[in-house]
């Protein structure tokens, strides 16, 4: 079976780790190339270039840089290459990482960038993309192998150059297109989790729907426009799955002709065993000193140890608060180390501070399996979390799970299954074959 996916991302991993645990048999091609790729996964960029993915990513201070210049960090979040004090280059970081290098931006004279050299998390540079008044028109890939790549981003063709031959693509789509054949895969079943690329691809190749969609994503209003050109009249699609029953039931109830198949599964072995934690301790990343209803949480719960912490230095209204009350457990300058400490300690872990998402860890937590609460309106990423309207109702949820390992059972099946019920690798086995 053939795995069409655009981007190595989040979601694509978690779609070939539940078809890996299912036991599917899967061939993966990624599309694009953006510096990371699972093992066994093929992509057009990297096989024609030759690139080799070992070896560890590239630290901030190995950037190779002209003659007389000089790297320098300061306080901001990127490097920058310096000659005689005049900033020439922009060095910037993989999120996450402490100073791992994702892209390096060299700057005209007006401050503009001119070009990016790309690195991916092996240390290779595999492509630099050339930049007209801030818009990116081209990228080149290259490696040790015999093909170079350029992209055009304006007319949107790709073209392909060794040392005797040239091949010129009118698109991405048949760029891929012919990589599947050269490659000799076979797509009689194809699985697919975008309707970019993999769904243009699969409309020119398919005889007859043959496609099935993993659709991962939130659907704020009606389908997407391409979705309903399936729905209505397929020429890929044999089948969509959600990964939310409501979704489904949403599109069905749209769609009720429609001959598409439409399914729904949940990931699979997704969370983590979170065993050796406190029942007792709640956890808060917070780049705010607003946390909403957390002195009343303190008087509420002083059997509770709330502990909260900041990448930064923290305010003194936070610190007043701390003085107020025992059982909260103040941690400013928190280090990466730390918070992975923190969130294996914790019972619960709570989403009610202003500000943004710091380090994505409200679906770290998630996947830790801690019962992650939610206030209404600071929700930051609310599929992975329990959202409350009301303090009150937070206080009840938080009282029945720290009060019990049956509330705390009964706290995290709703956390999970909020979206349909867990599916099971004899469910992906029925509908996969």
């Amino acid at each position: 079976m053939l795995g069409l996916f655009n981007d190595y991302d989040d979601a694509t991993r978690e779609l070939m780790h539940s078809l890996e645990t299912a036991g599917v048999p899967l061939t993966p091609v990624v599309i694009n190339y953006g510096g990371e790729l699972a093992d066994g996964a093929l992509c057009p960029f990297v096989v024609y270039t030759g690139l080799e993915l070992r070896g560890e990513p590239l630290f901030f201070n190995e950037v190779p840089i002209p003659p007389w210049c000089e790297i320098r960090q300061g306080s901001e979040v990127y490097g920058e290459v310096l000659r005689d004090d005049e900033v020439i280059g922009r060095i910037n970081y993989e999120a996450n990482t402490f100073r791992q290098v994702e892209s390096v931006d060299w700057l005209l004279r007006d401050g503009s960038v001119g070009h990016t050299d790309r690195y991916d998390r092996y240390g290779n540079r595999y492509a630099v993309s050339y930049y007209a008044d801030g818009v990116a028109h081209q990228t080149v890939y290259r490696g040790p192998g015999e093909w170079t790549i350029e992209v055009d981003h304006v007319v949107r063709s790709v073209v392909m150059r060794s040392a005797g031959r040239l091949l010129t693509f009118p698109s991405l789509t048949d760029f891929v297109s012919h990589f599947v054949d050269e490659q000799g895969l076979a797509d009689d079943e194809v699985l697919i989790n975008s309707l970019s690329y993999p769904l243009f691809v699969m409309r020119t190749r398919a005889r007859r729907p043959n496609t099935t969609l993993f659709w991962q994503e939130p659907m704020p209003g009606d389908p997407p426009e391409n979705m309903t050109t399936e729905l209505q009249q397929p020429k890929a699609l044999a089948r969509i799955v959600f990964f939310d029953e409501r979704l489904r039931r949403k599109v069905a109830a749209q769609y009720p002709e429609t001959p598409v198949h439409l399914e729904y599964l949940s990931h699979l072995d997704q969370f983590a065993a979170h065993e050796s934690f406190d029942p007792k301790r709640v956890f808060t990343l917070t780049n705010s000193d607003d946390l909403a209803g957390l002195p009343e949480l303190l008087e509420a719960f002083p059997d509770l140890t709330f502990s909260v912490a900041a990448l930064t230095l923290m305010s003194e209204r936070l610190h007043e608060l701390g003085r107020r009350h025992s059982n909260l457990v103040l941690t400013p300058s928190i280090t990466h180390h730390r918070i992975r400490d923190e969130l294996e300690k914790a019972s619960v872990y709570l989403d009610i501070n202003a500000g943004g998402h710091v380090l994505d860890v409200v679906k770290a937590a998630y996947y830790l399996d801690l019962v992650v609460m939610a206030l209404a309106g600071r929700a930051k990423a609310p599929d992975f979390s329990l959202t409350f309207a009301t303090p009150s109702e937070l206080r009840a949820r938080l009282d029945a799970a720290t009060s019990s390992s049956e509330g705390r059972r009964a706290a995290l099946a709703a956390l999970h299954e909020q979206h349909g019920p867990l599916s099971s690798v004899d469910d992906y086995r029925r509908l996969l074959g």
